[in-house]
């Protein structure tokens, strides 16, 4: 009797044991590997981690690669790092995009450095969002705005914006196609200024001229991918003058939240 209840327990131990973090990795895992990763260097067993890391960033994990690549890097494998921090910068990675500015450094390459330096300020910010704006004439009353802002890296790295605007007060209402540049001092702070031009909508007392012209000048903060907060004030050729205080979300979470509302 002792000796089966001894099979008894030895077999169930067997059939209940969890799997090591290796054997999760080996049967495709990217959080195991990068988990298992880091156990690893903890342990000094480098080249272990490195396949690891590895594994993990072909999965798909944008912290293996950056996690791979800053490791080769402050190993000096200056060819071995590139190909993961490149990875994590094609997913928009500012720590990637900054470990990269330190790897062109280390080839002397200042201008490339420079570069990868000034797109890291913005790189993780939204392409494309939705932004919600509340206006308040100097003249009185409260308008709204609604704004669609598409800022790509391809123009100046988001520095360059392109949107339409709809916005309204008791007075005057307007469609408006918009233009801006932002400057990032930071990568969470940004002054901006934008033009504003397009055709009035059916509001009495806003029929002074055919077509609206406007410009606002203000500033962003961002809250990286996720969206910004925005501020300043704007005049348009009807007269008006406001101030506007905005909130900018990215536009899969404004789905997200309108789909949830």
């Amino acid at each position: 009797m002792p000796c089966l209840l001894t099979v008894a327990c030895v077999t169930t131990s067997e059939v209940t044991r969890a799997p090591t973090l290796e054997e999760k990795c080996d049967a495709g895992s990217a959080w195991a590997c990068e988990t298992w990763a880091k156990q690893l260097q903890v342990d000094h067993r480098l080249e272990e981690a490195d396949r690891a890391f590895g594994l993990a960033c072909a999965m798909g994990s944008t912290s293996a690669c950056l996690s791979q690549g800053k490791d080769r890097l402050s190993r000096g494998d200056l060819d071995g790092a590139e190909p993961p921090l490149r990875k994590a910068y094609d997913e928009d990675s500012e720590e990637a995009t900054l470990a990269l500015a330190d790897l062109q450094d280390a080839r002397g390459d200042v201008a490339g450095a420079a570069h990868l330096r000034y797109e890291a300020l913005a790189i993780d910010k939204s392409t494309t969002e939705f932004a919600f704006g509340w206006r308040v004439p100097f003249d009185g009353g409260m308008g709204l705005a609604l704004d669609v802002n598409v800022q790509p890296m391809g123009l100046k790295a988001r520095r360059l914006t392109l949107g339409l605007n709809v916005s309204a007060d008791p007075r005057r209402a307007s469609l408006n196609a918009t233009v801006g540049y932002q400057h990032f001092v930071t990568n969470w702070f940004a002054p901006y200024a934008r033009a504003l031009v397009g055709p009035y909508l059916e509001v009495e007392g806003s029929r002074r001229n055919p077509i609206n012209l406007g410009a606002e000048v203000g500033m962003k903060f961002f809250a990286g991918p996720l969206g910004h907060l925005g501020t300043g004030f704007g005049t348009s050729l009807d007269g008006s003058t406001y101030y506007f205080l905005q909130l900018g979300l990215d536009w899969v979470l404004t789905l997200a939240v309108l789909a949830h509302m």
